[in-house]
């Protein structure tokens, strides 16, 4: 890369990258919305009182059900950020094959943030900004559904309210 694009090319994407942070916000945020929304509230016993074996296993599923979700409006939000990042880090020249099956030289001059958000709306509009978001919300979302038992059953154990 250095010796191709010079060493500021390292940071490409870099500031689409640093307002990608606000992605867990985003996450917690809508968790928490749709826990208390749909009455989760986390248990409040005495550490000698304990729930049934369906109480646990239905709160569990909700609390998947609402992580998945919350993981999926957080990836779809932030998605256009990820788009513009890709784009700015693609290397300013590639091969590629047409569908004739010759093959080509594509030059790519993603500049700053803004021009790269100009290019991608003339090119391609507003769905432009959402290419690959379905399968990557469905690919994130087991992950959180997880992490959400995870951190529910870990908030029990702690008796944090």
């Amino acid at each position: 890369i250095v010796k191709q694009e010079g060493f500021l090319a390292l940071y490409k994407g870099t500031g689409p990258a640093l307002m990608l942070t606000s992605h867990g916000g985003v996450q917690f945020v809508v968790y928490e919305f749709l826990r208390k929304h749909f009455h989760y509230a986390r248990a409040q016993r005495s550490s000698t009182e304990r729930s049934s074996v369906m109480k646990r296993l239905e709160d569990s599923l909700g609390y998947l059900t609402i992580g998945a979700i919350s993981k999926m409006v957080a990836s779809t939000v932030t998605y256009p950020l990820q788009v513009i990042k890709s784009r700015m880090q693609q290397p300013s020249s590639s091969i590629e094959l047409t569908n004739t099956g010759d093959v080509r030289i594509v030059k790519r001059s993603y500049g700053g943030l803004l021009s790269t958000v100009q290019r991608i709306l003339k090119k391609e509009g507003i769905s432009g900004f959402f290419k690959g978001a379905i399968p990557n919300a469905v690919r994130v979302a087991p992950s959180a559904a997880v992490t959400f038992v995870v951190y529910e059953t870990v908030m029990d154990v702690l008796e944090v309210d």
